[in-house]
């Protein structure tokens, strides 16, 4: 009874270890290199193509902005404005537009500035032009270059005298600096021709306002 006891005990362990030396082998075989793998890893990183993220800093169709400028106003029709021989001195100007985009580059809309100059005698020249606009705006990267041209009607107020309407034609280019798909601030200078046709209401001298305007100002985009 021992020795069958005994043989099959020693039946087992063999068969035991018979089994367990392919299966160690097949695992030995596939378990993975991880030096293999992380060699794999990189050759796959360095083979992918690199994709460059460009952001657009334009305008597109159909964007709008607000915009608010604060400057001087120095006429140049009225001797020079520098000097005591000047009969009007520089003065201040706040303009408020909107603008809505044609195109990426093309924009029209409207613009309502206030004026004033003092004059040698101490009054006080108002002017208030609102005028429709239409503005060219190329851009080098976040740098924009509105070129404008605006045409439209002003109220001009000078000594408890007022004309209206007058005429207002006012050129003007800048240079604004894009903080964002929100905000951009910059320059701009412009040109105010303030004709006021006399003769075609009282036989008088035609006369025209001249100023120049040099202002800051911020455009919000929405």
């Amino acid at each position: 009874m021992k020795r069958i006891i005994t043989s099959i005990l020693m039946s087992a362990v063999l068969g035991a270890s018979f089994f367990a030396r392919p299966m160690s082998a097949a695992a030995a075989e596939t378990e993975p290199n991880e030096s293999e793998n992380i060699d794999k890893i990189q050759d796959q990183h360095e083979n992918e193509e690199q994709v460059e993220v460009v952001y657009n800093t334009g305008n597109m169709a159909g964007d709008q902005n607000l915009r608010i400028a604060l400057g001087g106003s120095f006429p140049l029709s009225f001797g020079n404005p520098f000097t005591d021989d000047g009969k009007m001195k520089p003065g201040g100007m706040a303009c408020l537009g909107y603008h809505y985009f044609l195109t990426p580059e093309i924009s029209v809309g409207a613009d309502a500035t206030f004026g004033f100059n003092v004059t040698l005698g101490g009054n006080i020249f108002n002017c208030v032009p609102i005028l429709a606009t239409v503005t060219y705006t190329p851009h080098i990267k976040n740098f924009e270059i509105p070129i404008t041209l605006g045409i439209g009607m002003a109220w001009e107020m000078y000594n408890g005298k007022t004309y209206w309407p007058g005429l207002a034609i006012k050129p003007e280019i800048g240079l604004n600096y894009r903080l964002s798909a929100d905000w951009s601030v910059g320059g701009e200078i412009s040109y105010l021709w303030l004709p006021q046709f006399n003769r075609l209401y009282s036989g008088k001298e035609n006369k025209h306002a001249q100023f120049v305007t040099i202002s800051a100002s911020a455009r919000y985009y929405f």
